[in-house]
């Protein structure tokens, strides 16, 4: 019996229409179909599903619209859907900044043994001296970055500690293999000694 492979249909790459949006009011987000009106998304990216997903959400929507106006009105949702993400992108990488300059702290205290409540201590020192002085215009930023104890305890304990284990674990993974390679080295070696000595015997 044989079996045949299923088709996976979002595998296929399928391009978008540029004339579909427009016409359905559909954009392409990430291979995906995204509907311009209310922001659902349709993952494999044929004519037919656009078709249904316009027809049965949005079917009298632009009924009185012309060509030109529905061209517009495209535009303007794309524009628009376009903005939103770029606000999201800027939003997640202040985010991925401020954890990672919460981490360089955490991995400084615990580098010279300062006690985890120092990370409240520096962010004040920090905000009056060189937030104030230097940039104040970053000082929103800085009052961004978490260094409570309890943050702290977690970036140290959990995460470096994590980090910390595995490679403990890698170097003791490495010295045994290495030992055990001279162990064996040294039982093969007293083996043949001592065959050799009770076959020299005879």
């Amino acid at each position: 019996m044989e079996f045949r492979k299923k088709r996976k249909v979002d595998i296929e790459r399928r391009a978008f229409n540029k004339d579909w949006m427009p016409k359905y009011f559909f954009t392409e987000i990430d291979n995906k179909g995204v509907c311009l009106l209310c922001n659902q998304s349709v993952t494999v990216l044929k004519e037919y599903n656009i078709i249904c997903h316009y027809a049965t959400k949005h079917g009298n929507y632009s009924n009185n619209l012309l060509e030109a106006e529905r061209q517009t009105r495209a535009t303007e949702l794309d524009r628009k859907l376009a903005r939103q993400q770029k606000v999201l992108v800027k939003s997640t990488l202040a985010q991925k900044s401020s954890t990672h300059a919460s981490f360089m702290v955490a991995y400084h205290i615990a580098k010279h043994s300062k006690l985890f409540s120092d990370g409240e201590w520096i962010k004040k020192v920090h905000a009056r001296c060189s937030c104030d002085q230097v940039c104040p215009e970053k000082r929103q930023k800085f009052q961004e970055v978490s260094l409570s104890r309890r943050t702290l305890a977690r970036r140290i304990g959990k995460t470096i500690g994590e980090n910390l284990t595995s490679q403990l674990k890698g170097l003791v993974s490495f010295i045994s293999t290495v030992f055990t390679g001279i162990w064996m080295k040294a039982l093969t070696s007293m083996i043949l000694h001592s065959f050799s000595s009770l076959y020299g015997a005879f």
